[in-house]
């Protein structure tokens, strides 16, 4: 009945095993489909405040810990308030870099095709060079003459290509200037040109002031326009802050703007009249209007000048013979043996034009790209000051996520490597910058002297701790390594994260990446967590130290060391062998130097045929005799069981842990020697002939046995089995007698 019920079991199981994996695919296919039909997107909403009611903003430049403490007595309300106005802020300084960064690759593109229509004219001005040397020797109706009706049509067809090239430069140039962001990123970039110009010139003109003699009429002036040039330079920086700080589009952001121009204005003013350098243009005397563009001048608009200019160069640079065009191939083209050359001279000077476009143009770049490193640090400054506030607002229960996202997307250095020009002005700006380089620079000095701190320091403390659990501590000496290098390393570990710290890494996702790796080791690492567990259990618990004798695991041998994930043990051939804790700790453990003091025994067999009083009472004096012998502890002698022809007999004594086997070793030889002189027949291994006989095959395809006798088993008190998967340690040798 048993039987049948064992065989429906074992049937029904299948049944649902077969089905559960046949139908297994389908339904995860299906829940797949579920739940990429339900999944939905969830998006980070910014959290409604009112910029206009921010109070922190007012100062961006402000001290990072007086911000701390200015943010620190608001409520929930006005901190979310204060992140909007940072929002703001931080937003309209990553417009700005984005219009400078477009600007920069626009102002690549028009250098490039500049340099594009520069090649052009060379090229053309070396096809008519080739042309005027053919010229001078060529004669109507010879094969020189054709050679040079080719070379002008050469020279013709790449001045038309140069007449394109430049067309396409002038185009990108007009783009480049109707672009509102890009036109304000180069403005920027002009701005900056002129303010670090105009500092120069005050302190050259200060150097210049000093030579002259104080009281004169020179001296006054001088003093005159370099009072005029500073309140300039201050006005400018004090209506530029303002402006930085003023929300765009209000009221107060186009009247600061107004007030800005005008400053920048009076600050050009102030520097020409030191300098004697007057304006270009002619000033206006109608009322300017708020609107940039029309009361600045355009830095584009000299190059743009060179280019027309250039152009219209070309347009006269037909091939002529007496002021009437001609086609090329007549008889009349070569003429005019001034022609060439005439021509010759309008290359030259629109390849001038041209070069100088060029040149001024990459002067502008160059600057904009020293006015976009500056804004990057100036960002980098807003971001410093906006995580002061977010790190309030998440500390009073509001939701900075959705701003920490923005400002990881906006955050970074981004090195366009094919601009090489501007690449090496960005990295020695962002070298230069206390916000860019000096801050990595200081940051990764303090991270190098905060780890080389937490070495010595915990180099010393995990030496302060070993003193300590030496003198006042009675844990093991595993525990006691285990302690001290716990110490060790984790003041380093600390003293890294600290570290870390110094270099803007922010350690909660550090944290979280190390507990999902964890959690991922935990399952793939279960046996060596085991280990690890049972390593900290025998530290704790001290079943046996380093250097005891222990029998654990089925081996033999001496501690050699402990960890918290395997015990070495050293067998008595020197060798060492690596047991994994979970064994040890699974197994019997028996410590035999667990003591001061440790009892052991000499077995010995003898015949049936001594006496066996007199045997007992030699072995009595023997185990007496012996000095290492503990004398409060008496030595026993035994009798023992034994089979018809010999009987087990022994020694049991106590030593000293260090004396064991010095005493086992002396006892031997004392018990050998004493037998042979009082006469005891030690039983002895029975010597058995073994006789092995081979014959070829016998017939019927089998080899002959080996015939053998095995010996008797005998007295073996070190004995080793090779079968044994313990072979080659050193067993327990001591038979089972009573304890005496």
């Amino acid at each position: 009945m048993f039987r049948y019920r064992v065989r429906a079991i074992v049937l029904t199981a299948g049944i649902i095993c077969a089905f559960s994996v046949g139908w297994s695919p389908v339904r995860a296919q299906e829940a797949e489909v579920e739940e990429a039909a339900v999944e939905e997107v969830t998006e980070v909403e910014l959290p409604e405040g009112d910029p206009t009611a921010a109070i922190t903003t007012k100062d961006t430049n402000i001290p990072v810990d007086e911000l701390k403490l200015l943010v620190k007595p608001l409520t929930l309300e006005e901190l979310e308030n204060e992140a909007a106005a940072w929002m703001e802020v931080l937003k309209r300084r990553a417009i700005t870099i984005s219009e400078a960064e477009i600007a920069v690759k626009r102002q690549n593109l028009s250098i490039e095709q500049k340099e594009t229509a520069a090649a052009e004219l060379a090229s053309a001005k070396e096809a008519l060079e080739k042309a005027e040397e053919a010229q001078e020797k060529a004669e109507p109706g010879t094969s020189e003459y054709e050679k040079v009706t080719k070379q002008v049509e050469e020279a013709k067809e790449k001045l038309r290509n140069a007449e394109e090239a430049i067309a396409e430069a002038a185009a990108a140039q007009k783009k480049l200037q109707e672009d509102e962001g890009t036109q304000e990123a180069l403005n920027k970039a002009q701005r900056q040109t002129d303010y670090t110009a105009a500092t120069e010139t005050l302190e050259r003109a200060e150097k210049e002031r000093d030579d002259l003699e104080p009281g004169s009429a020179e001296y006054e002036e001088a003093t005159k326009k370099i009072d005029r040039l500073k309140d300039a330079i201050k006005l400018y920086d004090e209506t530029g802050s303002a402006k930085g700080e003023a929300i765009q589009g209000s009221p107060e952001f186009d009247e600061i703007t107004k007030v800005f121009l005008e400053a920048y204005e009076e600050l050009n003013k102030a520097r020409e009249a030191i300098d004697g350098v007057g304006s270009t243009e002619e000033e206006s005397t109608e009322e300017e209007s708020t609107d940039e563009e029309s009361t600045e001048e355009d830095p584009t608009e000299q190059s743009s000048e060179a280019l027309d200019q250039t152009a219209a160069l070309l347009e006269i640079t037909d091939i002529e013979v007496d002021g009437e065009e001609k086609i090329a191939g007549t008889p009349d083209v070569v003429d005019t043996e001034d022609n060439l050359e005439e021509k010759q001279e309008q290359l030259d000077e629109a390849s001038d034009n041209l070069k100088e476009s060029a040149e001024a143009e990459a002067d502008l770049k160059k600057n904009l790209v020293e006015v976009l490193t500056y804004m990057q640090t100036q960002q980098v400054i807003i971001i410093d000051r906006f995580k002061v506030v977010l790190d309030e607002l998440d500390r009073k229960g509001g939701n900075s996520e959705a701003y920490r996202k923005y400002i990881d997307a906006i955050s970074g250095l981004e090195l366009d490597l094919t601009d090489t020009d501007s690449l090496g002005v960005r990295l020695i700006g962002w070298f230069q910058s206390e916000e860019g380089g000096m801050r990595w620079l200081l940051n990764l000095g303090k991270f190098v002297g905060i780890v080389a701190a937490s070495i010595v320091v915990s180099h010393l403390l995990s030496q302060a701790t070993l003193k300590l659990l030496l003198r006042y501590g009675d844990e093991s000496q595993a525990l006691r390594d285990f302690l001290v290098m716990l110490v060790k390393r984790g003041g380093i570990v600390i003293g890294i994260m600290l570290a870390l710290t110094a270099l803007e890494v922010s350690l909660g996702p550090v944290f979280a990446l190390v507990g999902g790796v964890s959690f991922v080791l935990a399952f793939a690492l279960q046996s060596n967590l085991g280990n690890f567990a049972s390593g900290l259990t025998l530290m704790l618990t001290n079943p046996f130290d380093v250097g005891d004798e222990v029998k654990v695991a089925g081996l033999w041998g001496y501690v050699d060391s402990i960890t918290l994930a395997s015990t070495k043990i050293k067998g008595w051939d020197a060798q060492v062998i690596t047991v994994p804790n979970s064994m040890v700790w699974g197994g019997i453990i028996e410590n035999l130097t667990a003591k001061e003091i440790r009892k052991g025994g000499v077995p010995v067999l003898v015949s049936f045929n001594n006496d066996l009083r007199r045997v007992k009472k030699i072995l009595q004096e023997v185990g007496n005799s012996h000095p290492l012998i503990l004398e409060d502890k008496p030595v026993g002698v035994y009798i023992y069981k034994g089979t018809e022809e010999f009987i087990w007999t022994g020694i049991k004594y106590w030593s000293t842990t260090n004396d064991y086997w010095t005493v086992y070793e002396d006892l031997t030889f004392m018990i050998q020697e004493r037998f042979e002189k009082e006469g005891i027949q030690v039983a002895m291994p029975q010597q058995q002939d073994l006789r092995i006989q081979y014959t070829p095959d016998n017939g019927n395809g089998k080899a002959s046995q080996i015939l053998a006798e095995v010996p008797t088993k005998a007295f073996e008190p070190h004995k080793v089995s090779n079968k044994d998967e313990t072979a080659g340690l050193d067993i327990d040798v001591d038979v089972e007698v009573p304890d005496i």
